[in-house]
């Protein structure tokens, strides 16, 4: 029997229903997925800008002052003042070289003022900004101290996950060690110097001359440490055996915080160069500016 022309009905088979379904699934979430893409790769790219124009302008920018008749770059004598505005800048005139005076401001300038003043001012949202020392990393971070406190510390803490940027600059400091003389002056007498410090801090013994009382007297510097009072137990000594010559020792096996030391130097002459936000580098103290934002 043959069928009429009028009787025939159009169909689908089973196989390409299943493939336009899988086919519009796809297209979906494909349509869906590529906006966030491009969101995401904003976002970082907008992170990253964010975090080398802070680090810029701190390490290499000495900042600025105005009230509107008057300016200068000298706005850490000028931010208490309710008519001026200021962009804080860290550099003592050179890039990379920062000034201590203007850190310190920064520092009381942001808890004077608040968070959102240092947000507002950089255009941030999430914000942290650091000194630290140069082998310091995100899991465990080591800042530079001055008068038992960070030096540089402001911000939120740095998020464990999610988009943060970490920005860091390689920075010294001018006029940030103390130099004191070892050099034991008298006969048969050693020389003491005690000091409250905080570490980490940057020990660097220089001798320049050994056996100043003469070769059967020996020469050495030993370290004493307490937490309380002077004296304490002997926890160093340069060199370990023998007699020292002369030469450059640094010393960075000190226990962490608030410590109590005893140096006492032998037969011999030279100094002590300390600096407690810093390690020496080439005759510098440097650290790095640590900026992360997100």
């Amino acid at each position: 029997m043959v069928k009429e022309l009028n009787d025939c009905k159009g169909q689908l088979s089973l196989d390409v229903l299943v493939a336009l379904t899988i086919f519009m699934v796809t297209f979906i979430f494909i349509l869906q997925y590529i906006p966030s893409i491009f969101v995401v790769q904003r976002s970082d790219i907008s992170l990253t800008a964010n975090a080398y124009r802070i680090a810029s302008l701190l390490s290499e920018s000495p900042g600025y002052w105005t009230n509107g008749s008057c300016n200068g770059t000298d706005w850490e004598n000028h931010w208490k003042s309710d008519d001026v505005t200021i962009r804080v800048g860290l550099s003592d005139g050179n890039p990379c070289e920062l000034s201590i005076k203007k850190i310190l401001n920064f520092s009381e300038l942001y808890n004077y003022r608040g968070y959102d003043y240092i947000a507002n001012m950089f255009g941030v949202k999430n914000y942290n900004i650091s000194i630290q020392y140069l082998d310091s990393n995100s899991s465990n971070p080591i800042y530079s101290y001055y008068n038992g406190k960070p030096l540089l510390l402001i911000g939120l803490p740095v998020p464990k996950y999610g988009d943060v940027l970490r920005f860091e600059r390689i920075v010294y400091f001018k006029n940030a060690s103390v130099v004191y003389d070892i050099t034991t002056s008298q006969k048969g007498v050693n020389r003491t110097k005690l000091f409250n410090v905080t570490t980490p801090s940057t020990f660097l013994f220089v001798v320049t001359n050994t056996s100043v009382w003469g070769s059967g007297y020996g020469s050495w510097i030993q370290i004493k440490v307490s937490r309380k009072g002077w004296g304490g137990p002997k926890i160093l000594r340069i060199p370990s055996k023998g007699t020292l010559s002369p030469g450059i020792y640094s010393v960075s096996n000190l226990p962490s915080g608030l410590l109590n030391l005893t140096i006492v130097s032998h037969n011999l002459a030279g100094y002590l160069i300390y600096s407690p936000v810093g390690e020496y580098v080439a005759g510098r103290i440097a650290a790095k500016l640590v900026v992360c934002v997100w």
